[in-house]
């Protein structure tokens, strides 16, 4: 297992950056924003990036070799978390680190499927997989980068609405979501039902 390299950057481009390691070029594939941190760093200097060692594609030990690398221990343990998910991979797993890990760690603890949906390659059913697999297991992560904010208390109408809808079998994240977007259209509606009715006409 190859757990970091050093040496000299040599190129960053598009989801990969390559390290010049004694005369040896190893090609790593980044994340979106560890890739802006090299590109600030810049061609020339020296860097440590922490890797996990992989196979892309294919049957175990059938697939190609690949590198992902990391700023810190803590961004590899929690992309090691993100393989646990039912069939993101490494290649998924990489490109779901599109934002800060505190950040993504915050969504998952929250069970904010809407947060999660705005990564690379996450939709519906993957959120809900990343939360159902990970939810318990976030607190090392929650303090690393930016958080997303918490949301602000629902009001006695939004609460109530909220509370049939759950009942209903929507997610909390879901019907927060659909509850906001039907008082932003319609604020003359002040009775639970009438809103929850609104919400399921509203295409």
């Amino acid at each position: 297992m190859i757990r970091f390299v050093r040496g000299e950057l040599v190129a960053v481009e598009e989801g990969s950056a390559v390290i010049d390691v004694a005369g040896v070029g190893y090609e790593v594939s980044i994340s979106p924003p560890f890739e802006q941190v090299l590109r600030d760093r810049g061609a020339g200097s020296t860097v440590k990036i922490f890797t996990y060692h992989c196979e892309r594609g294919g049957a175990a030990g059938s697939g190609t070799p690949m590198l992902v690398g990391f700023e810190s221990e803590l961004e590899r343990r929690f992309f090691e978390e993100l393989l646990t998910v039912h069939q993101l991979g490494p290649v998924g797993a990489c490109k779901a680190m599109a934002m800060p890990v505190g950040t993504i760690a915050k969504a998952i603890s929250l069970g904010d499927e809407t947060a999660l949906k705005q990564l690379p390659g996450v939709g519906k059913q993957r959120a809900r997989d990343m939360i159902s697999k990970l939810q318990d297991r976030m607190e090392p992560y929650l303090a690393a980068g930016e958080e997303i904010p918490e949301r602000e208390a629902p009001d006695g109408l939004t609460a109530e609405a909220l509370a049939i809808l759950t009942q209903l079998g929507l997610s909390q994240s879901e019907a927060i979501e659909r509850i906001g977007a039907v008082r932003e259209d319609q604020p003359e509606l002040t009775e639970a039902d009438e809103l929850v009715r609104a919400v399921f006409r509203r295409k």
